[in-house]
């Protein structure tokens, strides 16, 4: 599924924005961990481990195994990524002042209520808001 090029419900854009937050930090700490295992080696074992029967059923190769497992955290860094750049993509959408405040907040993490004290507005006010931001939002 291609998050940029894609057209989706107010509802999936709704939930692509509540969850942004979380998807800048997770992107944020895959990369970190990505870097350090496509940079760093894998330390091989040595001693009596080393000399010691596999268990069976799998593959007993080390190599193979450590890149599978960096192969499925770059396939979940790019669809994070591609959920993100679907909102960022489309910000400059919002021109109303309000709207963009609100938005802003919003991808920042706050919640209803937080936005809506800061804004000075309900919290029904805010729901409308962020609706009408989905609506710019989608294609």
């Amino acid at each position: 599924m291609n998050y940029a090029t894609e057209t989706y419900s107010t509802e999936k854009i709704m939930e692509l924005i509540n969850n942004y937050p979380f998807y800048i930090s997770r992107i944020k700490e895959l990369r970190v961990k990505y870097n350090n295992a496509v940079g760093g080696g894998s330390i091989s074992q040595y001693g009596i481990e080393a000399t010691m029967p596999k268990a069976s059923g799998g593959t007993s190769d080390p190599v193979y195994n450590e890149v599978e497992r960096v192969l499925k955290m770059d396939k979940e860094l790019s669809r994070l990524e591609a959920k993100a750049r679907y909102i960022q993509n489309r910000w400059d959408r919002i021109t109303d002042e309000r709207m963009a405040r609100v938005f802003n907040l919003r991808l920042n993490g706050m919640t209803y209520q937080k936005i809506a004290e800061e804004v000075d507005i309900s919290t029904t006010r805010v729901y409308q808001i962020m609706q009408d931001i989905c609506l710019e939002l989608k294609d």
